[in-house]
């Protein structure tokens, strides 16, 4: 988007400075200074906009006060709820991608300025095809005599004339015209402006300058000419001449530019040289556009180390003052808001076209600030940001006009880990019968309705009224029709805050223990493991390098020693800070004997697990340190069966659902979903599989390949399991 707002502002400059010239340059004779002042503005116009400046204004404090609206009360974190994701059928649906109609444009103009460029390319070949043989006179002008097409005209020092139709002092006339073109260089004016009416082809305000350009060589080399001809006679000549056209635009013709005004400008009175003061007029409309397109003001106040927001913050309403917007060096938008004496750096990629420096508005925040880094494909940071970045979830005006809100998918209710459904709703209507016992509850948070039928529980309470808010927990839930569901197995309605609560005592015991803990079968067989870290001792290198900042170690032909067993690499990065080691083209040898070779291995130090990778994307992962023989024979035998044949595996899992097509083939996951194939593990808001095209997309998602580290952000992907993997920044 960037590319379509600098030329927008190119644009913008092109139609100042050519307005500047219709109303107070084009009368003027002074028409040398008038070529080389539509000649700058048209370059001032690429150059302005390229330019950045800042300036720093300061500031007193900022204390905003809403008028008319409610006191802003911090957003409550949702409690937090284990979540088992279950299967559900329903019909196939996969994510369609949105069309990326600034990728298109972006194509569209490139199209159409690159055929310009090879038209104006073919007309050039087309006019020095005619300028194989001439007859070059005293004067240096090569002359090429010509019938048809292009005559009477010139292109640098070759003329083209037809002298079937001219007396000799014609001739001679139309020459010396010519002559004034060639040694003043008009025809590199032309070119230039060929270039630029196929960068600009959009802009209206190109062809004008083209035209004046052209009118301003024409009165020049009038102005010339006639001084040794007399006006009167060069006029009859042009008269004369006027019936011959040509539509070669890198031509100088004799009689192309509107006689009218050509013939006018002959007899009007020469421009008095104290206007030549008019032209430092263009000064202010220069540094104008300067300041309107270059310059950046930023709001700064002295604010102290206590001005920096404090770690603990991470949930809120922060209404202030933006103080900039800038591009951090991770590639990400953000721009500083100042809130009670305190700047809060706010990532602003998605909206940042829609505010500017000074606004004041509210954001709210929901989460701590983190720092993000760039790495490069070794895993090495190459850049990072200096603060934490906030996320808002929603910024308004002061107002209450939403400037951008986070789109979050609803939900009719989650998945807990014992299986039981959970949802935070209103009470809309409570039904009882003539003894007070309660038959039915409705229930609907705006978006969904859940009716609780309570007939023949014989529960009796008035503490619940219409318009509370509750937390329901119930199983065997049916969809009545969109957006309403049914249940009579309700397990617990809560209030919220928890004061009162409906109990089936039965199906309470069955999913949750007196404390409210919920019950999780436990999966049999399965050995509890606890995360060890271990510490590799190196025995010798050929080669050591590091990088002390970092504490990441890079040794050629290591020799290492980590916990009972000995790996040889050809190559070894420990990264101690992150508690990782790679080694390439490593054998890991049991010292009670036997040994497996793999081309990647990756040891996780914190928690003694590491991978192995036999170079064609098969991993086996192995927990804890220290195989056995019988560990590396089955991971040589799984890498082994790798190289004959790859197959593919990937793992899948959500934080609110995961839904299957019904003939299993199509699988989307629901919040937070997650999904490991290959070198690489997908987080994503939104996520589907497909089984049979075998591929994958993503919404909202980070992409971090577990061999090198490397993580990726981005707002839309596809993956191919066997093949390409693409990731967009902002809408596909």
């Amino acid at each position: 988007m960037e590319w379509l707002t600098y030329l927008l502002k190119v644009t913008a400059c092109t139609a100042l400075f050519f307005g500047f010239y219709l109303v107070v340059l084009r009368k003027l004779t002074f028409f040398k200074i008038n070529r080389f002042y539509l000649l700058a503005s048209l370059f001032l116009s690429f150059i302005i906009p390229a330019l950045q400046f800042e300036v720093k204004r300061k500031m007193p404090m900022l204390e905003t006060e809403l008028v008319g609206m409610p006191d802003l009360k911090p957003i409550q974190p949702a409690p937090v709820q284990l979540i088992q994701p279950v299967m559900a059928e329903y019909q196939s649906e996969v994510m369609t991608p949105k069309i990326d109609w600034v990728g298109i444009m972006a194509y569209a103009y490139s199209g159409i300025a690159l055929l310009l460029l090879l038209l104006c390319l073919w007309r050039l070949f087309v006019l020095l095809k005619h300028t194989g043989s001439y007859t070059q006179n005293s004067s240096g002008l090569k002359l090429i005599t010509k019938t048809e097409g292009f005559t009477n005209c010139s292109f640098f020092n070759y003329v083209f004339i037809n002298d079937a139709d001219l007396s000799a002092t014609d001739l001679l006339v139309l020459l010396r015209h010519e002559q004034v073109h060639a040694r003043q260089y008009h025809s590199i004016d032309k070119i230039i402006l060929m270039v630029l009416k196929s960068v600009l082809w959009f802009n209206p305000i190109v062809y004008l300058y083209d035209k004046a350009l052209e009118q301003v060589h024409e009165y020049e080399a009038d102005e010339i000419t006639s001084t040794g001809y007399g006006n009167q006679a060069y006029a009859n000549l042009l008269l004369k001449l006027a019936i011959t056209k040509s539509d070669i635009p890198l031509i100088h013709n004799f009689v192309k530019s509107p006689i009218k005004d050509r013939i006018k400008m002959l007899f009007h009175s020469k421009s008095k040289n104290m206007k030549k003061l008019t032209y430092l007029l263009a000064i202010p409309v220069a540094v104008g556009l300067v300041w309107l397109f270059a310059v950046q003001v930023v709001y700064a106040q002295n604010i102290k180390d206590e001005g920096k927001p404090s770690k603990d913050f991470y949930e809120g309403a922060l209404k202030g003052k933006v103080l900039n917007i800038k591009k951090e060096t991770i590639g990400l938008y953000t721009f500083d808001l100042l809130s009670n004496g305190k700047i809060y750096p706010i990532e602003a990629t998605t909206f940042k076209e829609k505010i500017k420096v000074g606004d004041e508005l509210i954001a709210y925040i929901s989460g701590k600030g983190f720092n993000m880094q760039k790495t490069d494909k070794n895993g090495k940071v190459i850049a990072e940001t200096k603060e934490p970045i906030y996320n808002a979830t929603k910024v308004t005006t002061l107002t209450g006009s939403l400037i951008y809100e986070q789109k979050i998918e609803k939900h009719a209710f989650l998945y807990e880990a014992n299986k039981a459904r959970s949802a935070s709703s209103k009470i809309k209507t409570i039904e009882k019968d003539i003894n007070g016992e309660i038959e039915k509850i409705v229930l609907n948070d705006g978006l969904f309705t859940i009716n609780l039928n309570l007939k023949h529980q014989n529960i009796k309470d008035d503490n619940f009224k219409v318009g509370d808010q509750v937390l329901i927990k119930f199983i065997g839930e049916k969809l009545v029709t969109k957006n309403i569901y049914a249940t009579d197995k309700m397990i617990v309605l809560y209030s919220e805050p928890k004061k009162y609560l409906i109990k089936n005592e039965a199906l309470y015991n069955r999913f949750y223990f007196n404390d409210g803990k919920q019950k999780v079968a436990a999966i049999k067989n399965q050995p509890t493991e606890v995360a060890k870290p271990v510490a590799p001792k190196i025995i010798s290198f050929s080669k050591i390098t590091g990088d002390v900042q970092h504490k990441v170690s890079y040794m050629e032909n290591a020799v290492i020693d980590i916990v009972n067993c000995r790996l040889e690499a050809e190559y070894v990065e420990l990264d101690q800070l992150n508690g990782k080691m790679i080694a390439k083209n490593a054998v890991l040898k049991a010292k009670e004997g036997g040994s497996a070779t793999a081309k990647i291995i990756v040891f996780n130090l914190r928690n003694g697990n590491y991978n192995a990778e036999n170079g064609n994307g098969a991993i086996k992962v192995f927990k804890g340190l220290g195989p056995d023989q019988k560990m590396l024979q089955g991971m040589r035998d799984s890498l082994t069966k790798a190289d004959n044949k790859v197959n593919t595996i990937v793992s899948y899992s959500a934080q609110d659902s995961v839904k299957m097509s019904k003939d299993k083939s199509i699988v989307t996951l629901y919040g937070k979903a997650k999904l490991d194939y290959k070198n690489f593990s997908i987080s994503a808001d939104e996520a589907s599989y497909n089984r049979n095209t075998e591929k994958i997309t993503a919404k909202n998602l980070t992409l971090r390949n577990k061999v090198t580290g490397i993580t990726m952000l981005g707002s839309y992907g596809e993956f191919d399991i066997n093949g390409k993997v693409e990731v967009w920044q902002g809408n596909k």
